[in-house]
Formats: C-alpha cells, structure tokens, sequence
C-alpha cells in the first residue's frame, strides 16, 4: 500500500484563501485600481451607510458620507499597511464624519456629545463592538425572500408600518409579519441576539 497523502484542514485552507483575497484585494486598492474600488463599493458600501445610521437620522445623508469617504480615499491616494488597519480606517473615518456632521447642527448638538462619551467609553473598556457585524447583518438580507427584504430595508430607512404598507401596497399587518420573518431569520443566520439586531437597525 502506498503511504496515505496528507489531508487537508478545511479550515486551515479556508483562512488561507481569505487572507491571500485579502491580501490581493489591498494591493489593489493601494495601487488605486478601478476595479478595487467597484469590490470596495460592493463589499462596504451598505455595512458603512448601516453603520453611519446610528450617528446620523437621515439615510440620504449616511449615503452622502460613505461616498465621500470613498472619493477622499481616490482623491489622497491612500495606502494601506494591512487589512485590519484598511477596515479600521473605514469604520473609523465613517463615525468621525457622522459625528462633525452632527456637531454642526444645533439640533443635534447633545446627541453628537452622547455619542462621542459613549464612544469614548467603549474604547477605554476594551475593544469596540464589531463593525463586521453590519456586513453579517447585510448578508444575511440579502438571502431574505424579496418582499421580505423589501419592507426590512424600507424599515431601516426610518419609514412607518403605515408608509411602507402605502408604498408597497399592502396591509399594515403584512408589514408586521415580514418585519417579524425578517428579524428571526436574521437572528438564525447571523446568531446575533434580537436585541442587537433591533438595536442596529433603528430598534423599530
């Protein structure tokens, strides 16, 4: 008998992959290819304006700050040393955005501060909750049935039960039920608790 071959850790191949992606992806995007920036587009742009809704009311305006922060990035020429500090630097530029933003409106003035301790908190107690989380959030949407999708994602735009059912044209309690499909089988894909998912995404 010939000697057995060495198995393989799927594991083991499974980082391996992720990390040379990676890798490849940040070169990419240090050498300012187009391409990097349509995957960067693909890959963030949702998580970031997700993430930019829990400093800011107005989903237009997280929009605004994602794309500007996209061309600022094209515009410097950034370059990035590492993956985690590339995803570090999003999340980061994107909630120092949020709160400026605030800060020069008179109305959200408080809540700018409340954010800023809050945050301020966080980072004196340990590390920050997870910014991943919006883009598990976000995959996991997107294997919601369609209406289903729909009215969530309606839903995190800050709409009412009574527009989304106006806009879709459909029973307020049809709304109901597929915020509540919605949740749960976000919950069973992501493991997060419900609690966590309200919270990021508006606690309606």
């Amino acid at each position: 008998m010939g000697r057995p071959g060495r198995r393989r850790v799927p594991g083991i191949m499974k980082y391996a992959h992720m990390a040379f992606r990676e890798d490849t992806f940040l070169r990419s995007i240090n050498r300012q290819e187009p391409q990097a920036y349509r995957t960067l587009y693909t890959d963030y742009y949702r998580s970031l304006v997700m993430y930019c809704r829990q400093f800011v009311p107005r989903q237009d305006v997280a929009e605004d700050i994602v794309q500007e922060l996209f061309v600022n990035m094209w515009n410097k020429q950034m370059v990035f040393l590492s993956y985690p500090s590339f995803k570090t630097y999003l999340y980061t530029a994107v909630r120092n955005a949020s709160l400026d933003y605030l800060k020069h409106q008179d109305v959200k003035q408080r809540h700018a501060e409340q954010w800023a301790a809050i945050r301020h908190e966080e980072a004196a107690d340990g590390p920050m909750f997870d910014e991943e989380v919006y883009r598990r959030i976000y995959q996991a949407v997107d294997h919601l049935a369609p209406k289903c999708r729909e009215v969530f994602l309606l839903a995190m735009e800050g709409k009412r039960n009574e527009e989304i059912a106006e806009q879709l044209h459909i029973a307020i309690e049809t709304v109901k039920t597929q915020k509540k499909r919605a949740i749960r089988q976000l919950r069973e894909r992501t493991a997060l608790p419900v609690g966590i998912i309200l919270l990021l995404t508006g606690g309606w």
